[in-house]
């Protein structure tokens, strides 16, 4: 098909006419609409009748191919007319609509500018959205039809959102303009990308990543067998780190954060404030409660997988509530353990209480100077130095159940392309460029995020601000595989807030029955 219509524009080119050239424009486009069409509904076409036939959906695959054909065959019709008349050849103009959240669109700029240069046709136009409002602007935005081309998902959606995602082709076929300086003049030309593998996936990045965006696909076809796929990339990694109040340490005699989590109670016994009514003044630490506590279901899956808990098998489907073979001779299952060291730092007559629910929002409470520990990633870091310039705190890795085995929390974005994209190729294209080693750096450097590159690490780790977030990346661990991670914090949520009575003075049922709502968010 390429070699056909290449000679058509060079016979137009040799006739030296317009008349040639547009012949060769018609067959260009004709040729275009045997793809969407096909021959039957052409021969029709011919003689200036018209069909209305029903159109089977098409596969993934096919669509694809035959928006790959359609990209080559715009393209060459538009640069045909580089092919009389010595004009200066024109690219087709595309448009890419990118949606993000938690950065502003700044964080990108460098990078898409740096695409622009060898795809000035491509034209990315950015949108930003705070976490509270993204979901439900971007269902309603699928669901009108105008959704963004490539937008941002947490790393825990991408199971529940498979069937409105285009995963990554073999290969993508993108225009690119680059100068020839020698002969002044633009050169134009059709590029063949292969596309990084589930392979290079593996080597090249840090552990967490594969099994969250290697997935098989689901076949339309009952003959069709699913196939492993890409369904996104990362440009970083976050991880759940401990912020600290240098101020309030420093005033309780406190010279280092806590490396441990025994060492955390003992600092927050020090740090903790009661007024004469038994009221916290000052808490020592944001934690034991759900409802005013940020990212607690990520903070109590941490202390799980450091405490030996098995959060889901193969399947995905969950097992915390349960022994495993290395801890049945504990007095409880590691799940049940971990749950009660959470409750304990908001039970009152404990002697690790210091939160409540009169404790304002866990973020502003740390911004104001009312509790010396929170635990944040990355981006919480630059919000509070926007909120609080002056605040005096620091980032410290989170505290391990045992040091001599580090484990920590991965939770992370993962850049997709939408099933509904007319571009899939320049999105993918983008993606691929962005992601890589050399250009992603740039959006490192803008956000301060860790790299989720194996390559970049050692780079990361002389840089001050990045050191604490980095360091982590190769022990985080995820777990999720459902398709609604909204449940999974509202499981959480329960959990963390239901306690034992006199009646029922058991663990299990409440975490029972936490892990059967999650089990039923798997399929």
């Amino acid at each position: 098909m390429y070699d056909l219509l290449t000679q058509k524009c060079q016979a137009a080119g040799r006739t030296g006419d317009r008349a040639g050239s547009t012949s060769a424009g018609w067959s260009i486009m004709y040729g275009l609409g045997s793809i969407f069409v096909g021959p039957r509904s052409q021969a029709f076409a011919r003689r200036g009748r018209t069909t209305r036939t029903k159109v089977k959906p098409q596969s993934p695959t096919l669509y694809m191919r035959r928006i790959t054909l359609a990209t080559i065959i715009l393209s060459l019709a538009f640069l045909g007319a580089g092919c009389f008349g010595g004009q200066e050849a024109t690219v087709p103009p595309v448009t890419l609509q990118y949606w993000r959240v938690d950065d502003p669109p700044e964080a990108v700029a460098k990078v898409i500018a740096g695409y622009r240069q060898a795809h000035p046709n491509v034209k990315i136009e950015v949108r930003s959205f705070r976490a509270e409002e993204y979901e439900n602007e971007l269902l309603e935005a699928l669901a009108e039809n105008r959704g963004p081309d490539i937008f941002s998902l947490p790393n825990v959606w991408l199971t529940g959102w498979r069937n409105k995602l285009l995963p990554l082709p073999e290969k993508t076929y993108v225009v690119s303009q680059t100068v020839d300086p020698a002969k002044k003049k633009v050169v134009v030309a059709n590029v063949e990308t292969k596309s990084i593998t589930v392979r290079q996936i593996n080597e090249d990045f840090v552990e967490a990543v594969p099994s969250d965006i290697i997935m098989l696909t689901v076949p339309e076809k009952k003959d069709e067998r699913p196939t492993e796929a890409i369904w996104g990339l990362p440009f970083s990694l976050d991880t759940l780190a401990l912020f600290y109040n240098e101020d309030l340490l420093r005033q309780a005699d406190i010279t280092k954060p806590p490396g441990t989590w025994k060492e955390v109670q003992d600092q927050v016994k020090r740090l903790t404030v009661l007024n004469e009514e038994g009221g916290i003044e000052q808490s020592g630490a944001a934690i034991g409660l759900a409802g005013n506590v940020r990212h607690a279901a990520d903070l109590m899956t941490a202390i799980m997988i450091q405490n030996g808990t098995e959060m889901a098998d193969s399947r995905g489907y969950v097992h915390f509530q349960s022994y495993t073979v290395d801890t049945r001779d504990r007095s409880y299952p590691p799940g049940i353990e971990t749950l009660m060291f959470y409750q304990a730092f908001a039970r009152r007559g404990m002697s690790t209480f210091t939160w409540d629910t009169d404790q304002p929002d866990s973020m502003d409470a740390f911004i104001a100077g009312k509790t010396a520990f929170y635990f944040g990633f990355p981006y919480d870091r630059n919000q509070i130095r926007e909120r609080s310039p002056r605040l005096n705190f620091q980032v410290a890795s989170l505290p391990q159940v045992d040091p001599t085995d580090t484990k920590n929390l991965a939770h992370y974005n993962v850049e997709v392309v939408s099933k509904r994209t007319a571009h899939p190729n320049e999105a993918w294209d983008f993606i691929q460029f962005a992601a890589s080693q050399d250009n992603v750096k740039d959006f490192l450097s803008a956000t301060g995020r860790p790299t989720a590159l194996r390559s970049l690490i050692s780079e990361q780790l002389t840089d001050p601000d990045a050191t604490v977030f980095t360091g982590q990346v190769l022990t985080a661990k995820t777990w999720y595989r459902g398709s609604d991670w909204s449940a999974v914090e509202t499981a959480f949520s329960s959990m963390i807030e239901t306690y034992p009575t006199v009646e029922r003075p058991d663990y299990q049922p409440i975490i029972q029955t936490a892990a059967n709502r999650i089990n039923d968010t798997i399929k």
